[in-house]
């Protein structure tokens, strides 16, 4: 590769709507990016299982496919750690269909038929938006936002993606108190159900994972709620070296 010459990002697809496929990736191609259509979303998981991990910068969505559906498609890949970007293009244009893309794990979505300038243009700020996101150190845990991969002292701790977005609400809390109705409204958008025990099985998991690899670093404060604590890297430990 020459100096002039940057990589060439990659997208899949996935649509059973051959124009739109075929526009998209006319598209694309003109601002140097490569492309791959598929049809459905077990066409789109083949594909994915078939290349290597990160063959793909970002995927284009649809939601209603022949059989699964891309809100089926989005949460199998989210559960299973994919972190790929995803923008959603459908017919859907419901403000509540946009907001149950976005909440499982969309880095936007577009309503058709769609300007093929916004959707380049689109495409373009979800990619510098994840490529401008940096590692954030909390103590002896550093995470990677623009992965969303966790390591504590080192070593990876592989979280879900519901597991995450709690780490990432006590972390930004930066050792202060959050109370627990405040977790359930910015991690699961619950506003009230004193019945819910979700939070303390995510929680219980989550800390089982992160305590593997050093000191409690999930504080429970009693009758206020939670906070996350920093601890030094131990000495000789990954993180501990220059």
């Amino acid at each position: 590769m020459t100096p002039t010459q940057a990589p060439k990002h990659r997208v899949l697809i996935v649509d059973d709507d051959e124009s739109f496929v075929t526009f998209t990736r006319l598209a694309l191609e003109k601002t140097g990016m490569q492309s791959l259509g598929v049809r459905s979303a077990e066409q789109a998981l083949a594909t994915l299982r078939r290349e290597p991990a990160g063959s793909f910068d970002l995927i284009l969505l649809d939601v209603n496919l022949p059989g699964a559906s891309g809100w089926d498609f989005l949460l199998d890949i989210r559960e299973a750690g994919s972190e790929t970007p995803v923008i959603f293009a459908s017919s859907r244009d419901t403000v509540a269909d946009r907001v149950k893309g976005l909440r499982l794990g969309a880095d936007d979505y577009l309503i058709k038929p769609v300007e093929y300038d916004e959707l380049v243009a689109r495409i373009e700020a979800v990619l510098r938006r994840r490529r401008g996101l940096t590692p954030i150190e909390f103590g002896d845990m550093r995470i990677d936002p623009a992965r969303r991969k966790v390591e504590r002292d080192g070593f990876a701790v592989p979280v879900s993606p519901r597991e995450y977005d709690l780490l990432m609400a006590l972390v930004r809390a930066n050792g202060e108190v959050v109370s627990r109705e405040q977790l359930l409204r910015d991690v699961w958008d619950i506003t009230f159900d004193p019945e819910t025990n979700v939070l303390d099985v995510h929680l219980g998991r989550l800390r089982k994972k992160l305590d593997r690899h050093g000191r409690p670093l999930i504080q429970t404060v009693q009758g206020k709620g939670y906070r996350a604590v920093k601890h030094l890297p131990q000495s000789g430990s990954r993180l501990s070296e220059p």
